[in-house]
């Protein structure tokens, strides 16, 4: 008798199926197995795995608290701990190196490596990023391992310390560099399209990474060139031009004053300062005034150097500016430096009120009386009581000026020497505010550079201190504003941006932007004084879009609606007016020339000078949070 065969019932059934389908369910069943098997050798790892996760972003967490609080002694402590998380969840993940012979878990463990690189590096990164820093740690206002010396007393002894130690930061700035090259590298190799739940931190997550590296690399050149700017070597000459915000031109503000100052080792001297019409008054030539002073500004025939900041560019308008300054026989200069009224607010909120001798007090607090700063309500009422300067329309000279205006050019040099003086005497505990005071105004555009030496500008641009039209290959935007009524509205003028963004399936985009124009204050005239505030706000609009948009529809212009080319852009513009207490809304439907992947990417650049506006987006129906404008900014979607 034969021995009896024992066969597994699920062999049984499989015999009985068609033969393609015995192969998939033997198939099957060998995943079957292997899954039980994988569950078994993983759960426990991945338990110990998700373990040090959670420890890591602790100790991570613990790092953003510490950067928070300002507190580099918290920082430089809370990293080594980051850094032995770090160590034992490399560990652990190593336990789960046999994945790299398993198909499509192989490219789940290699992301997570590439993962754990980019971590190592960015730590290193960080830490010699303390290292450097700690010697400047009361400068900037951090708390904890500051070694600059507690006999630097004032603002001044700071600037004279990282004029003379500069040299020693760049070594330490070219391996942070290297350190975050590699970071960026590890990072972009990781797919975020393989985890749909986290695809957007990723995507965020490594934008930043890519963001720091670029920072740091473009931070190099600007180094090396501080110790020119600064003139640790030799003394430099900068003409200084004080752009009133309040009446917003396109690279910050109508050109009202300027000063020329020397700068000799970080100290500042005022060499000589004046009103912009002395200066025009010396200017020899008559331009023809190009076609938008024509159309908007009729009764101005020339084309005079306080309105030669007609582009946003920062460097194409005095590219203009400078040599007919020159013909001025005024003082040559190593580079122009703008300033705007919110940097004297600003200034004034850290230091409290100063005084001006023989002029009065001045402080960043609000006047009841305009609902505006109480420096920018004096200083308006110094320089425009009865009214603003006439020009004759054929000679070009005065016919009728307000009381003050022969006194301007003395208030100029006084108050620049007055404001310097206070803050540069700040004590320690005001470093802090006085740096991210500084800060928040380069990056506002309320402060730009300009220099002759072409790599010094290089220098600059390369760190976006220079108010350029950026290039960029992704969508773009820029919402640039001219006030052409001089009757300081951009005090009360505020806009609010709303884009509506449609990607067709193919990457085909249509936006419609609406601007919403809105001035809440009242007109009013001064009694005693007749200082007139506020007023029509007749705005020469010019939306900056990427190169070959189309325009498909466009709402709520007056008059001088067209498109045009400018700056490597398409240009959309108008010309309208907002009366005190009234809103107008302006409507821009376009095409993109470009078919958009994912991650949508847009660069939005803030105009020189202007507030900081609200900007909210809507990509295909999914809102997203209202966002301020406080500085250029690359959104990702």
């Amino acid at each position: 008798m034969p021995e009896e065969t024992l066969v597994h019932p699920l062999e049984i059934q499989i015999r009985r199926f068609p033969p393609v389908l015995k192969i998939i369910l033997i198939v099957l069943a060998v995943l079957l197995g292997l899954t039980a098997m994988l569950a078994v050798l993983l759960v426990p790892q991945v338990k110990k795995l998700l373990t040090s996760v959670d420890r890591l972003k602790a100790s991570g967490a613990s790092v953003v608290a510490a950067a928070k609080a300002q507190d580099l002694k918290a920082i430089d402590s809370q990293l080594d701990v980051v850094e032995k998380d770090l160590a034992q969840l490399s560990k652990d993940y190593s336990q789960l190196s046999w994945l790299r012979i398993v198909p499509i878990a192989s490219l789940y463990y290699a992301d997570g490596q590439h993962g754990l690189k980019a971590g190592s590096e960015i730590l290193d990164a960080a830490k010699i990023t303390v290292a450097a820093i700690a010697p400047y740690a009361d400068l900037v206002g951090l708390k904890g391992l500051a070694t600059s010396g507690d006999g630097m007393k004032t603002a001044q002894d700071r600037v004279n310390f990282v004029v003379e130690t500069l040299d020693k930061v760049r070594p330490r700035l070219t391996q942070i560099g290297e350190k975050l090259a590699v970071a960026r590298s590890e990072a972009d190799k990781i797919k975020p399209s393989r985890y749909p739940k986290y695809s957007s931190q990723l995507t965020s997550g490594i934008a930043l990474i890519d963001q720091a590296a670029s920072l740091v690399n473009d931070a190099k050149p600007l180094l090396e060139s501080a110790p020119y700017i600064l003139g640790k070597d030799n003394p430099r000459k900068y003409l200084v031009l004080f752009q009133n915000d309040a009446e917003l031109r396109p690279t910050g503000g109508f050109m009202t004053a300027y000063a020329v100052i020397e700068v000799s080792k970080g100290k500042i001297n005022i060499v000589q300062s004046n009103d912009i019409y002395t200066l025009d008054d010396k200017f020899p030539k008559k331009l023809p005034a190009p076609e938008p002073i024509k159309k908007y500004l009729p009764n101005v025939p020339y084309w005079y150097l306080r309105d030669q900041n007609l582009s946003p560019d920062f460097k194409v308008s005095m590219d203009t500016f400078y040599p007919n300054y020159l013909l001025t026989k005024s003082p040559a200069v190593d580079g122009i430096i703008a300033v705007d009224t919110q940097l004297l607010v600003d200034l004034l909120k850290v230091t409290g009120p100063i005084g001006v001798s023989g002029f009065g007090n001045y402080s960043a607090e609000i006047d009841k009386r305009c609902n505006c700063p109480q420096v920018f309500y004096e200083l308006e009422k110094f320089a425009d009581i009865e009214g603003p300067v006439v020009w004759d329309s054929v000679s070009g000279k005065i016919v009728f000026q307000p009381r003050n205006y022969g006194d301007r050019k003395s208030f100029i040099g006084p108050m620049m020497h007055s404001v310097m003086t206070n803050v540069f005497a700040q004590p320690k505990k005001k470093m802090s505010e006085l740096f991210n005071t500084a800060l928040d105004a380069i990056n506002g555009k309320h402060v730009q550079f300009y220099f002759i030496n072409p790599d010094i500008q290089r220098a600059v641009e390369s760190f976006n201190l220079a108010g350029r039209v950026r290039e960029y290959s992704e969508d773009y935007l820029m919402v640039v504003d001219t006030n052409f009524a001089g009757a300081k509205t951009n005090a009360w003028v505020t806009y609010a941006a709303d884009q509506k963004i449609d990607v067709a399936g193919d990457g085909t985009v249509t936006k419609i932007l609406t601007l919403t124009y809105k001035n809440p204050q009242q007109y009013f005239v001064e009694k005693g004084t007749n200082l007139k505030l506020n007023g029509v706000f007749r705005d020469w609009l010019r939306v900056y879009v990427p190169q070959g948009s189309q325009l498909l529809e466009a709402k709520g212009f007056e008059t001088g609606q067209k498109t045009s080319e400018d700056l490597g852009k398409t240009v959309f513009e108008g010309f309208f007016t907002v009366t005190p207490l009234n809103v107008r809304t302006i409507t821009l439907k376009y095409k993109l020339p470009i078919k958009i992947k994912s991650p949508y990417k847009l660069l939005v650049q803030k105009q020189g000078g202007a507030k900081n506006f609200n900007y909210t987006f809507k990509v295909n129906d999914k809102a997203y949070p209202e966002f301020l404008l406080t500085a250029d900014h690359e959104f990702v979607f």
